[in-house]
């Protein structure tokens, strides 16, 4: 796969003037940050950092936590009703966030997770990350698929403009939605400063606290059909039958099927905080991510920064955010083929370091300074002049 760089376009529009921006705030959720929260708060704190000369208005539909506290120009607002379901998108949305932006005074709209009001006439940007519902509307909900699948296309021709997390999400916008590319900024995520290597004591710790001391792969995911845990499972079970001696930790949800957890060499740690995460991807032989869907697949490069080789699936957006760097691409459904690189990976000491060479240099691609301004000039290009 060609390596693709990001922002490489650096053309950032001149603005005049302060500017008075209103972002959708609503995953900004202490100690629950995931994909899009995380996203949001990287880009934003940095953003409100190096801009203090403007105005930012963080729009909560719960009480907001002191954490999200980005300076002396933001202000913040918790807006009525909890947007928990698709009735109370829409109002959140068409109505509170209509009102707010409107008795603010607002220039733009900023909308991290893709939601837009169809009720504001001042520009509007979203960042839809990925479009796992337009594919594959049986992984969610009956009302939530039918919800994205009709307001999401509704919200894409309304934006101003949109932005997304990968070349292969900006181009299934514009095959899904009609859309030209030239609408659509790519931004992609980013491993945090705390996905780094370890020593070798801390990694025998590492080894100590999952896995009884021996060697271990991790998996980082939720529990979603997309993450193909069952493929993952296969996989390892076949790794084990041909002799491996590894553990697997799964980290994420902790709502496992008793059948999953059968094998004793399979270790479910169920959520970990950023830093624990951190800790125990950079203990590891390396990453096992086999999702059958993507819009970009974060732990690929946290696993990068933190010196691991990676095996990762060879569909949607995983091929382009690896880059070349990957350990190897495998099928999903080919567990043989998983196994087999888990084995090398295992064994071959060689061949593990030159993935983790690779991968370190592939990590430099992605930081959290390049999103934040790649964001910004994204918003940049809606402002009225």
């Amino acid at each position: 796969m060609q390596r693709t760089v990001y922002g490489t376009e650096n053309c950032q529009p001149i603005l005049a003037g302060m500017a008075r921006i209103a972002l959708n705030a609503r995953l900004l959720v202490a100690n629950k940050l995931e994909g899009i929260g995380w996203f949001t708060h990287e880009c934003f704190s940095r953003i409100a950092a190096t801009h203090p000369e403007h105005q930012f208005l963080l729009l909560f539909d719960r009480r907001p936590d002191s954490m999200f506290d980005y300076g002396d120009h933001v202000e913040v607002k918790h807006l009525w009703p909890p947007a928990r379901r698709p009735m109370l998108y829409d109002w959140w949305f068409d109505y509170s966030v209509t009102r707010a932006i409107r008795h603010w005074n607002a220039d733009v709209f900023v909308s991290t997770d893709g939601f837009l009001s169809r009720r504001t006439s001042i520009p509007q940007l979203a960042v839809m990350h990925d479009l796992n519902f337009m594919h594959h509307p049986e992984w969610m909900p009956p009302r939530e698929a039918l919800y994205y699948r009709t307001r999401f296309p509704q919200f894409a021709s309304i934006a101003t403009r949109l932005a997304t997390v990968s070349a292969y999400s900006q181009n299934d916008l514009v095959e899904q939605f009609g859309l030209e590319q030239h609408r659509i900024d790519v931004i992609p995520n980013a491993p945090a400063s705390v996905y780094a290597i370890l020593d070798e004591e801390l990694k025998a710790s590492q080894r100590k606290r999952w896995a009884e001391g021996s060697p271990y792969f991790i998996f980082v995911g939720s529990l979603h059909p997309r993450k193909n845990i069952e493929g993952l499972l296969a996989a390892f079970a076949a790794y084990k039958a041909g002799g491996g001696q590894a553990y697997l930790v799964v980290v994420g949800s902790s709502m496992w099927t008793e059948e999953m957890r059968a094998s004793a060499d399979v270790h479910w740690v169920g959520r970990l905080d950023r830093v624990d995460l951190a800790l125990a991807m950079g203990g590891a032989l390396g990453l096992v991510y086999l999702p059958w869907f993507e819009g970009f697949g974060v732990p690929i490069v946290e696993a990068f920064a933190c010196g691991i080789p990676v095996i990762a699936s060879n569909v949607t957006s995983i091929p382009e955010v690896c880059g070349g760097a990957e350990a190897a691409l495998v099928a999903p459904d080919d567990a043989q083929d998983a196994a087999e690189w888990m084995a090398r990976i295992d064994r071959d000491e060689s061949f593990r370091q030159d993935c983790v060479r690779r991968g370190l240099d592939r990590a430099q691609d992605f930081t959290w300074d390049l999103s934040a301004d790649l964001l910004w000039q994204s918003i940049l290009k809606i402002l009225p002049a």
